[in-house]
């Protein structure tokens, strides 16, 4: 009886254990569930004022990513003019003509980096923005979801009263093995 007891509990034990451990693994994202993304998107569904915020975060990201790809796809395009043209003047024989294909490339190059120092500001300035949007998006995450796990702590606070049980019985049985083991 007590050999069954004992088994008993020890598979309690073990499924309650590995049922605590699993809890919150989500198979098909092959890891555990973002918690404060899971806890931030109910409060969204709920709160016309964070969906709003939502939107605009989405709507930046779009206008960012037009802007963004016209940026690139444009400078990009005059990298490689500066490029292809230092590779046609090196294959200028005469040394005269060549540094005055050098000279006339750089000057061009040279204005045409000037024309974008407005651009790389904006840009930097952008991504500086976009870094402290990207903090400041966490915090309010954070900041809405501990509320629903405090609640939740308060609200469902296992009873531990089972586990005081077990403990003695433990206590019980390790006096038992003591006596005998003296």
């Amino acid at each position: 009886m007590k050999k069954t007891y004992s088994f008993v509990v020890v598979l309690i034990v073990v499924a309650i254990s590995a049922i605590t451990l699993t809890s919150g693994i989500d198979k098909s994202r092959g890891g555990y569930k973002d918690l404060v993304e899971e806890f931030y998107d109910q409060a969204v569904k709920q709160n016309s004022n964070l969906e709003t915020i939502e939107d605009d975060i989405e709507n930046f990201y779009k206008k960012r990513e037009d802007a963004i790809e016209n940026y690139n796809s444009f400078t990009s395009y005059n990298n490689r003019y500066y490029t292809d043209a230092r590779a046609r003047a090196a294959t200028i024989t005469d040394a005269v003509i060549k540094q005055r294909a050098s000279d006339h490339i750089n000057k061009s190059e040279t204005a045409y980096r000037t024309r974008m120092a407005n651009w790389q500001s904006s840009i930097t300035t952008l991504n500086n923005n976009e870094r402290e949007l990207r903090d400041l998006h966490t915090l309010l995450k954070i900041m809405i979801a501990t509320p629903v796990i405090e609640k939740y702590q308060q609200n469902n606070m296992p009873d531990n009263s089972k586990l005081n049980e077990a403990n003695a019985d433990l206590l019980k049985v390790i006096e038992k093995i003591k006596a005998i083991t003296k």
